[in-house]
C-alpha cells in the first residue's frame, strides 16, 4: 500500500494510490525463454527483476487536468467479498492514502471506470449505516453504457464470471441511484484535454481515457494489457478476455498508436513506472519503460 507521485505528464502531476501489491512472475504470461531474452534489455528492471518476477499492482491513479481532478479506476474495496483472498473484505487505508496525494474524496471531478471488474470500480461506494454509498459525492461516474448493461440489466444475457458476484450491487448501482453516473456510448469528450474511448475485448464495454497536457499524451487503457510483454505477442493470455480476438487487436492498435503518436501507455497493474512508450525502427515497434518526467 502507499501513495506517492509516479509521473509527470506534461503540466499534470500523476498521483497513484497503491491497494495491494500482488507478486507475480512472467511465467503466468509465457514461458518463452527466447521472447523473455530479447527484450530483457527493457523490460528490466522496471518490469522483470533478476528473477523473472514483477508485482502486480492494484492502484487508482489520480491528476488534475484542466482544472478538475481526475480518478482512474477505484479498485477492490473495502468490506467487500471475494473469492480471491488477497481482496477478500480488504481493510486498507485508501481514504487516508488519497489524502496523502493532496485530495480529498470531495475534491474529485470525474470518476473514470475503465470496466466494471472488481477491482477498478470499488471504492466507488463505501459502507456507511450498512448502507453502499459513493464514495466520491461531488463526482460524476464516467462508465461505458454497454458495459453498464453488462453488469446490470442485461447480465442474465453473459455467462456469469464468478469474480464479479455481487458488484455491481455493491459498487455500481448505488452510484447510479444516486444519479451520479454518466453512462456514456463509444467516444466522450469530458474536457478540452480529456475523453474516453471504447477500447473493447478486456470487456465488451471496456473504454481507456486520453489525457492531453502539453505537449504530452497519455492513454490511461486499463487491463488492455497486463504486462508490456503482451504488446510484444498480443496474442498472450492472462486474466479472463470477453474477446480475446478484440483483446489482442486492441494491443495491436495501442502499440501503433503510440509509435506514431507519442502517447504513453498506462494500464492499470504495470510495477512503477507505470507506462510504456514506444516508437519504430523501421518496420518494427519498439518499446521502453516510461521516463519519470514525459513531456
Amino acid at each position: 500500500m502507499g501513495a506517492d507521485t509516479v509521473l509527470s505528464i506534461g503540466n499534470s502531476q500523476l498521483h497513484q494510490v497503491v491497494e495491494v501489491r500482488i507478486p507475480n512472475t512472467i511465467d503466468y504470461f509465457t514461458q518463452d525463454e527466447a521472447l523473455i531474452e530479447a527484450n530483457r534489455c527493457w523490460l528490466a528492471p522496471h518490469f522483470l527483476d533478476e528473477n523473472n518476477g514483477f508485482d502486480l499492482v492494484f492502484r487508482s491513479f489520480i491528476f488534475e487536468a484542466d482544472g478538475r481532478v481526475v480518478l482512474v479506476d477505484p479498485c477492490t474495496g473495502n468490506g467487500k467479498p471475494h473469492p480471491i483472498p488477497f481482496f477478500d473484505n480488504l481493510d486498507v487505508p485508501f481514504i487516508e492514502l488519497l489524502g496523502e496525494t493532496g485530495f480529498r474524496p470531495e475534491d474529485v471531478d470525474f470518476v473514470v471506470c475503465t470496466h466494471l471488474h472488481h477491482d477498478h470500480c470499488g471504492w466507488n461506494t463505501e459502507l456507511r449505516d450498512g448502507k453502499w454509498v459513493p464514495t466520491f459525492p461531488n463526482a460524476r461516474y464516467i462508465m461505458q453504457r454497454s458495459e453498464y448493461l453488462r453488469w446490470g440489466p442485461e447480465a442474465d444475457k453473459h455467462p456469469e464470471f464468478a469474480l464479479n458476484v455481487g458488484v455491481f450491487e455493491q459498487s455500481v448501482r448505488p452510484v447510479v441511484e444516486a444519479g451520479l453516473a454518466d453512462l456514456v456510448d463509444g467516444a466522450h469528450r469530458l474536457t478540452p484535454d480529456l475523453g474516453v474511448e471504447p477500447a473493447p475485448g478486456h470487456t465488451l464495454g471496456h473504454q481507456l481515457l486520453r489525457l492531453v497536457s502539453g505537449d504530452a499524451e497519455a492513454l490511461f487503457c486499463g487491463d488492455c494489457f497486463h504486462h508490456p510483454i503482451q504488446l510484444v505477442d498480443p496474442m498472450i493470455p492472462f486474466g479472463d478476455a470477453e474477446d480475446q480476438t478484440l483483446v489482442e487487436e486492441m494491443r495491436r492498435k495501442l502499440a501503433a498508436r503510440a509509435a506514431d503518436t507519442g502517447a504513453l501507455l498506462i494500464p492499470a497493474h504495470l510495477p512503477e513506472p507505470c507506462g510504456v512508450r514506444a516508437w519504430r525502427e523501421g518496420a518494427k515497434i519498439s518499446f521502453a519503460a516510461a521516463a519519470p518526467d514525459f513531456r
